[in-house]
């Protein structure tokens, strides 16, 4: 889904994983007819929003590690976003 990586979308591209990333370019094919454009990666975020805030509240402290996972999770589906709204300056 992104043409141009860099270091924290390569990181949330390996800490998400070929299924997710699956996922969302499957909602994405599905959404195309709509003309709505980048509702695959912001659907993923919603979930990982959803995941990592709402149920995980037990756990309050996050290392630095968890943080950079979760992050680059979000960061990923921002720049996917940007790909698919923004196609023609992701390919220049």
């Amino acid at each position: 889904m992104i043409h141009n990586h860099d270091q924290w979308s390569l990181m949330g591209e390996e800490h998400l994983g070929e299924n997710n990333i699956r996922w969302a370019q499957r909602m994405e094919d599905f959404n195309l007819p709509s003309g709505v454009l980048g509702q695959g990666p912001m659907t993923l975020m919603k979930s990982i929003i959803n995941d990592y805030w709402t149920d995980d509240v037990k756990t309050k402290d996050w290392d630095s590690e968890k943080v950079n996972m979760v992050m680059s999770k979000i960061y990923w589906c921002w720049v996917a976003w940007l790909d698919c709204t923004h196609f023609e300056a992701a390919k220049s």
